[in-house]
This record gives C-alpha cells, structure tokens and sequence, in this order.
C-alpha cells in the first residue's frame, strides 16, 4: 500500500542557532530516487535562513507544521506514515517510524476487516476508479475476528501474513479514522471501506470500531536505516528490511498479550487481562513494552535516534546521556543495569539528561 511521507526541512534562527523545521506532506515511490533528488537540491541550495521546500512539492497551503527535531513525533498518529526524511546542509537523513505500540490484536481482531479479491472481481482497467468488486464477487481471503482465535495460527501465526501486513492494515484502518490521502474511500456502505491496489489484486479494509483504535499507545520510535556507505544493498531495501524486521518483532510481543488475555499462560490471569484497566494487566503490557524496547535497541543499537517520542524514547536517552534535539545516540542503549520497562516507568516523556562530567 501506497504511503506518504513526511519532509522536514531544517532552518536555522540567525543570531540563536537555533534549529527548528518545516514539515511537508508528500509522496514518494522510492526512498533512494527521492533521496538522490534532494541529495541534489541541498548541493544547490545554501541554508543560511529560511529554507523554501523545492518546486515539485505541491506546496500551496504551505508546510503541515513547525516544530524542533525534539518535537517532531508528538503529533504523529501510529502507523499513518512510515518514511520521514530530514534535510539539513549536509544532506538527507531517511528514518523508519516505529510505533512502540504491541496492544494491537484487539485493534485487528474487533475493529477491521480484509477482504482481498482478485483484479479480474474487480473494475481495475481504470474506467471505474472506485475498484469496487463484483456485487457477485467472492473475496480470496478475509481476515476478521474468527482469523485471531487463540491460538494464533494460519494468516495470524508468526510467518502469516498478517505477522507482515499488520501494518498496513492498521494504516488503513487510522486513515478512515482521521482521513486518507491514498486509496479510494467508500462511506455509503455499513462501514467506511478503504480499497486499494496490491499487486494483482484489491484489498478492500473496512473499519467496524474506532474504541480499541484510540487506547494504542502513541509512543513512536525513529531509526536511521540508511546502510552504510560500503553495503551492496539499496536505501529502499533497507527499508523493507527494517519495516519486516520490527514488524515481525512487535507481533511477536502482541502474540504474547494476546495468548495471556486467553488463558493459554493462566486462566486467572486470562481474568485479569480481559479487563485493560487491571493493574495487573497494565503492568504486563508495560513489561512487555519494555522487552520490545529492548528488542529494538539489540537489534539496531545506536542507529536508533534520542528524539524517539514518549517514555521510549526518554528510556533511550536515559540509559546514553544524550540530549533530545540531536540525531544520533551518545552511545549503544544496553540497558544492562535497570530493564527498560524500569526505566519506562521511572522517566517522563520529556526526560532530558544532565551533562555528563568530564573524565579525567
């Protein structure tokens, strides 16, 4: 599914040095074309004040916002958009968005539906843009609820297609919640529908509640997944890399949760679970949330950035001493003396760390 991302564009305040960034909404087919081609407009553009977003943008109502790099996940919604770059003098920086939510099954399970039908079910030759299937037509696939009886398995069970295509789903299902910029969307049915293209054939999501859509955690994790210099692969594999990696280990730790609600751990806490304003739930959520973290700071150590967002993003700072508004870690987060769910539990979103003493 098509995506959009998300374009800031340092400025710098004469006098202060102050940095701050406007932040445009655009479209990109590849990460390494679009890379390239503003890879070429900073080589001719001098930042030395406010800096204009290029011609090709569709620019007329001006940049979606201003803020400071610090700032830049707080108005983000989960899963709407994974690709944002930043460009500053020196070049284009692209980052993966992450969303550090894992409490997502009952979002798939109760609130959207798939339904896939071929290309030839469907009005796809362009006569008809609204890819509307067949009123006869007889989907190859659905997933709904009865996909994500415990235990998981088939489409739901790690190596599904759903342990893959989470993510899109749930980018689906936020962008009938709070308006699409991609696919055709139909409101005259009993739910709003979103259908788009996939490969060979039409994905229609309709989105059946928005109650467990608005309890997903919002906090959101930002890795820099540019390979280095000397590696044979592309930027844009590098990003589907890293968009399967971490997909596949937040489905790992949803799976969890979701066999804990279902007594497959204990049936009293299966209880418990059932009912999200436990404490006891809540704190295996954050436990859990903490061994993502962990996960992620295993898996991508450093090419994780201390401006992440929330309590995760405060735990990183936390654990390397690094300030907000810059865009590498200080050092590799190993959270080897407190677990990250600790550190969650103990830092404020907006954690800024003390200057560390010189050693001598």
């Amino acid at each position: 599914m098509e995506s959009d991302a998300l374009v800031c564009f340092q400025q710098t305040r004469r006098g202060t040095g102050e940095r701050w960034y406007k932040v445009y909404r655009v479209g990109v087919d590849s990460p390494d074309d679009f890379v390239d081609r503003m890879g070429e407009y900073v080589r001719r553009t001098h930042f030395d004040g406010p800096v204009t977003a290029p011609h090709w943008f569709d620019t007329a109502d001006g940049p979606e916002e201003k803020c400071r790099l610090a700032e830049l996940g707080e108005t983000l919604v989960p899963f709407t958009t994974p690709d944002v770059f930043v460009v500053t003098h020196k070049g284009v920086r692209p980052l993966l968005v992450v969303p550090m939510a894992i409490e997502i099954v009952p979002v798939l399970a109760g609130g959207l539906r798939t339904r896939e039908y071929a290309a030839s079910d469907c009005d796809t030759d362009g006569s008809d843009p609204t890819l509307a299937p067949e009123s006869d037509a007889t989907p190859k696939r659905v997933l709904d609820a009865d996909a994500f009886e415990p235990p998981l398995s088939g489409e739901a069970a790690a190596g599904g297609r759903i342990e893959w295509f989470h993510l899109f789903a749930l980018q689906a299902a936020y962008r009938l919640a709070v308006g699409p910029r991609s696919g055709v969307v139909d409101t005259d049915g009993e739910h709003p529908t979103m259908r788009v293209r996939d490969g060979d054939g039409v994905l229609c999501l309709d989105l059946l509640d928005t109650g467990a859509l608005k309890r997903i955690d919002r906090d959101l994790l930002f890795l820099d997944y540019a390979p280095p210099e000397d590696a044979e692969r592309s930027l844009e594999e590098s990003l589907t890399v890293a968009l399967r990696d971490t997909a596949r280990l937040r489905w790992r730790y949803a799976s969890h949760l979701w066999h804990a609600r279902h007594g497959e751990t204990d049936e009293w806490f299966a209880a418990i679970a059932r009912n999200e304003t436990e404490p006891e739930y809540a704190d295996e959520v954050a436990a859990t949330r903490g061994e993502f973290l962990e996960a992620l700071a295993d898996e991508y150590g450093a090419s994780l950035t201390p401006f992440s967002t929330g309590v995760a993003g405060a735990a990183l700072r936390y654990e390397t001493g690094t300030r907000a508004d810059t865009f590498s870690l200080t050092e590799t987060p190993s959270f080897t003396h407190d677990s990250a769910a600790d550190i969650m539990s103990r830092v404020e979103p907006g954690y800024v760390p003390e200057k560390r003493k010189k050693r001598f």
